[in-house]
């Protein structure tokens, strides 16, 4: 076998790895290797800057990335886009709330719950651990297998969402020679190729692929802002409309303490915490939270538009922004909204990258496998679930956020509780060399215990398009807030009893 070869792109590992674990400056061990079959390929992939490191942490030699703006602007080129617009028609079209109502929600709510997972971000470069990785240090790696399965259908999930959305708007332009289930494949397999290439590619590609969308959205505001002060009378009654409100929050920030530390693994571990922090906020909650006001805005004048309200019954807020560019703009209408269909592929190649190696979280032996084949099959996978969900979107998008705001909250508060009362915020305290270790790892009973008994109070307390609870139909959407504080209530002392009979965290 050749000697290592090894060259830098943006900062970012781009090598070709012997077969053999390599120790590392810091005496840990880098587990990474390519698979012995084929290993000619693995290597050429590897040359051409193809990521194939999966789970395994990245070790401190390779965590040269020091262009910290790189976690802001892949937040930013994937939450401006078409996903925050379409989620922020619930508030106004599906909760029946006042566009005044639902804009403080929104700013409120957001700028508050981003906060852990702002700070979470500020791990991974001190541990070179992805997410999940970083989990099993309070899930242990047997239950981690289930925790990585949620988040790994949040994820794709969210892909899913985003595609759909994506696929209205390119739809939109010619539906009788495009259908829907066209734009979905063609969306995806432009993500795959991002997904595929990696860490690298995918920086790179979010530096700057946010600038066209941003114009394009400009474009949309101009054309629609006229219109936009024709708001439906609000239909919001008692509490249950703004509880759904913080339960739709909690997913679109708190979601993402699951998956923030993939985007920040190769980081340098010196990366100023605070400075990472603000990068987060500002590329996630910032243009998250306005493009949803101007969702707000078409959700609540779809309805005394007729028009507007035909194009959406045809083809959801796709066939709302195509109606809206079309009839003002004519070709150059249809030109924005490429760029705005096209929006949504960083989206869906970031979660896709996500999804690709948390498949080998779920069953450990999948390990082997390259990430690069699970990012195909779940390319192949997504592309059926959003075809299938494109016909009932709205209903489909609100409860499944619902659901996903659930299961943060747990996972929000089982990280802090590990991280800040029994590991006292010690980077070391994740020793890189059990990070596959059952045994040394913890048991994963407390977590399983703060993950499953919150649900005895949150299925009668969760209100979704399948389901509502006897306390939701009383409350509203309570679902979020005993996951929080019955994951709080009981993981703690199930954990300090885990650690006294066993010994060690």
């Amino acid at each position: 076998m050749s000697p290592i070869a090894e060259e830098k792109i943006m900062g970012v590992e781009r090598h070709v790895e012997n077969t053999a674990p390599v120790k590392v400056d810091d005496d840990t061990e880098d587990t990474f290797r390519p698979p012995s079959i084929g290993l000619a390929v693995w290597q050429k992939l590897l040359g051409v800057g193809v990521e194939l490191r999966g789970l395994e942490p990245v070790p401190l030699d390779k965590r040269t990335d020091r262009r910290y703006i790189n976690i802001c602007t892949i937040l930013a080129a994937s939450m401006i886009s078409l996903l925050p617009l379409g989620i922020g028609l619930a508030p106004t079209l599906a909760y029946g709330l006042s566009f005044s109502h639902a804009a403080a929600m929104i700013i409120c709510l957001q700028f508050v719950l981003i906060i852990p997972s702002a700070y979470i971000a500020t791990i991974a470069p001190k541990t070179g651990m992805r997410q999940m990785v970083q989990a099993r240090y309070s899930f242990g790696k047997y239950f981690n297998g289930f925790n990585s399965l949620l988040v790994t259908l949040g994820s794709a999930g969210f892909g899913i969402i985003a595609c759909v959305q994506g696929s209205q708007v390119l739809t939109s332009i010619n539906p009788e020679r495009l259908p829907i289930a066209v734009s979905i494949t063609i969306m995806m397999l432009v993500s795959l190729f991002l997904s595929f290439m990696g860490y690298s590619v995918l920086h790179f590609f979010a530096r700057w692929a946010w600038t066209a969308t941003l114009f394009a959205i400009v474009v949309l505001t101009g054309t629609s802002g006229d219109k936009l002060y024709q708001q439906a009378p609000p239909r919001a009654q008692g509490a249950p409309p703004y509880m759904g409100m913080v339960a739709l929050a909690a997913a679109n920030m708190l979601t993402w303490v699951n998956i923030i530390g993939d985007y920040a693994s190769y980081m340098a571990p010196e990366a100023p915490s605070i400075l990472i922090m603000c990068y987060v906020v500002a590329g996630l909650a910032v243009p998250f939270s306005l493009l949803m006001l101007l969702g707000a805005a078409i959700g609540g004048a779809i309805p005394v538009i007729p028009a507007w309200a035909e194009a959406y019954k045809l083809g959801g807020i796709g066939g709302v922004i195509g109606h809206v560019l079309i009839e003002r703009l004519g070709g150059f209408g249809k030109f924005i909204l490429v760029i705005l269909a096209f929006s949504v592929v960083t989206t869906c190649a970031r979660d896709l990258y996500t999804v690709s190696f948390n498949v080998p979280a779920i069953l450990p032996p999948l390990r082997v496998v390259p990430r690069i084949v699970w990012a195909i099959v779940a390319t192949g996978a997504m592309i059926g679930v959003a075809i299938a969900a494109s016909a009932s979107f709205l209903e489909s998008m609100a409860s499944f956020l619902h659901i996903c705001g659930y299961t943060a909250g747990t996972n929000a508060c089982i990280y802090l509780v590990e991280w800040f009362y029994f590991r006292k915020a010690n980077p070391a305290s994740m020793d890189p060399a059990i990070w596959d270790d059952a045994r040394a790892l913890p048991s994963g009973i407390a977590a399983a215990a703060a993950t499953f008994i919150p649900w005895a109070l949150i299925v009668p307390s969760m209100q979704s398009a399948w389901y509502t609870g006897p306390i939701a139909k009383k409350a509203g959407d309570l679902g979020f807030e005993f996951a929080v504080v019955g994951a709080l209530l009981v993981y703690a002392p199930v954990r300090a009893l885990e650690i006294k009979y066993r010994g060690h965290l």
